[in-house]
């Protein structure tokens, strides 16, 4: 169906004075597909956005300071675009460019916690999408479920779920639809989905009458004590039968999900969340030894540069070095850009006529999936050449010298780290370079899991042994028109002492560096991070 057609469709539902939201996210992985209605409206592939379409076609896109650059490229022509400021909410956008009528929206698409912010303000009404418009190309890898191996897990369902309860001793009933958590509890994986190793799930805890039960959507022979397997089709008839309260996480059911319980409810603080994201001893362990076959992956991929290759060679070079050094697949869609196209914060569109010519920028932002189903996580920005500019080792420089202050402040609260790195980099927005997104996320079976969130507004507390990013970056154009970006990522954890540790040791870019630009303390982090490295080229 052309895009004509497709916002024929679309215009057909709604009357006058009404608009449609479009998501670009799956309601069930919360992760974006690449045909989803947004996607094929707007032709934008950011993995987050909103759109909304109005009754006579015109179609609006909002998206975050990450995007500002890719929207621009790749939306039509006759899309609006909307650039939301760096910590503006949709929510708070929208206000700001609607004022009256009714939204339409799927409740399988939106999650409560959303909806309810949403209705504080307008009119809302349902309405149902024919499937065939909300098939998936990116989930079509199929591959069985499988259990992590206990030496790595170290604890098993029967042990968290126990502790669970300890934690909520007033809950009879809970639901669990968060994947990340469902994923946790069970140490089940499945690499089904491409960029997750997640799997389409509900789970249903009993702890009064210690029964459990996972429903899921495909079939497995592996057996855990204490746990029933149900197909996930049974779910909704299932929940409908229950008469007695249910408690549940406001921010991770869809409305959909939460209509379908008789007596459901909210979660004050969700305790699993917290659980999830503390690794045992020998998940670090395995995390370490997933980020040195990444390491090495990256090592090889650099070791392949040459004259001639576009970003989509580059790409197809670095997932084939990937999957040779270990990894069962990309944790997440790698983003690779040359030159201008490192400005655009998550660039991912690999320009065939973009190439490797001898003097270029190269942002390489990387991940992959290994035996555990935990995502590993990297940035790093290379120079392909012998004669960087003056600019580029000063952007370079500015960025490594956020990334090691941050690194090296001892400070669980996480909104501090990220002010100390957006104060280190403040300065530059005179040059024409800005730090458009936070400093941090936390890591887990999704390459983006919370806690922590680590960015200005974080109320969150970075506890031992969670395991986070810290991914400062500078993007943009300078007085000359020399347009690039440099991000520098690594992910760490740190210890009961909180002293942090990194998980991979990939050198910086040597030919990049202004060590001028460094105080004594810096340039000795740097000098004992490159001796002796066995990946520096």
């Amino acid at each position: 169906m052309d895009k004509k057609n497709q916002i024929k469709f679309y215009t057909d539902i709604l009357k006058e004075n009404e608009i449609l939201l479009l998501k670009s996210n799956d309601s069930f992985f919360n992760c974006h597909y690449a045909s989803s209605p947004l996607n094929l409206l707007t032709n934008f592939s950011g993995t987050a956005g909103e759109a909304i379409i109005n009754k006579n076609g015109k179609i609006k896109l909002f998206v975050d300071s990450r995007y500002h650059i890719l929207a621009q490229k790749q939306a039509f022509c006759d899309i609006e675009i909307y650039k939301m400021p760096l910590g503006e909410s949709f929510i708070e956008a929208f206000e700001k460019n609607y004022e009256k009528g009714t939204i339409l929206y799927l409740p399988s698409d939106i999650s409560l916690d959303f909806y309810l912010k949403l209705d504080k303000y307008f009119d809302l009404r349902t309405y149902k999408l024919d499937k065939k418009f909300l098939k998936n190309d990116d989930f079509n890898k199929k591959e069985k479920i499988f259990k992590v191996d206990d030496k790595i897990s170290q604890n098993n369902f029967e042990y968290k779920v126990n502790k669970l309860k300890k934690i909520h001793q007033n809950i009879d009933k809970m639901l669990v639809f968060n994947l990340d958590e469902i994923s946790y509890l069970t140490n089940l994986r499945s690499f089904e989905n491409k960029y997750s190793s997640n799997f389409k799930s509900v789970l249903y805890l009993d702890f009064k009458n210690s029964d459990y039960i996972l429903f899921l959507d495909k079939k497995t022979d592996i057996k855990i004590e204490k746990l029933k397997f149900e197909p996930l089709d049974n779910f909704s008839d299932f929940i409908k039968s229950k008469d007695s309260e249910i408690y549940l996480d406001i921010k991770n059911v869809t409305l959909e999900n939460y209509l379908s319980v008789k007596k459901p409810k909210v979660l004050k603080t969700n305790s699993l969340a917290l659980l999830a994201s503390i690794k045992t001893k020998s998940e670090i362990e395995h995390l370490k030894d997933s980020s040195k076959k990444l390491d090495i992956a990256i090592y090889n991929f650099k070791k392949r540069l040459k004259a001639g290759l576009s970003e989509y060679d580059l790409v197809n070079i670095f997932e084939e070095e990937l999957i040779k050094a270990g990894a069962k697949c990309p944790s997440f869609k790698t983003l690779l850009a040359l030159d201008e196209n490192s400005a655009s914060i998550h660039y991912s569109s690999y320009d065939k006529n973009k190439i490797l010519t001898g003097e270029n920028i190269l942002l390489l932002d990387c991940g992959g999936y290994y035996e555990a189903g935990l995502a590993t996580d990297i940035t790093r920005t290379f120079y392909f050449g012998m004669y960087p500019k003056n600019i580029h080792k000063k952007i370079y420089t500015k960025v490594l010298k956020a990334f090691i202050q941050a690194f090296n402040l001892k400070n669980q609260k996480a909104f501090e780290l990220d002010k100390l790195a957006r104060n280190i980099l403040k300065e530059d927005e005179k040059q024409g370079f800005f730090f458009g997104h936070g400093l941090g996320h936390g890591i887990g079976t999704s390459v983006h899991q919370s806690p922590p969130l680590v960015n200005f507004i974080s109320k969150d507390e970075i506890k031992p042994y969670q395991v986070h990013s810290i991914e400062p970056g500078l993007y943009g154009k300078d007085k000359n028109g020399v347009e690039f970006g440099v991000r520098i990522e690594n992910c760490v954890y740190q210890d009961i002492n909180y002293k942090r540790y990194s998980l991979s040791s990939f050198p910086f870019e040597e030919i990049l560096i202004d060590y001028g630009i460094l105080n004594t303390n810096e340039i000795e982090f740097v000098k004992n991070w490159q001796n002796n490295n066995p990946y520096l080229i």
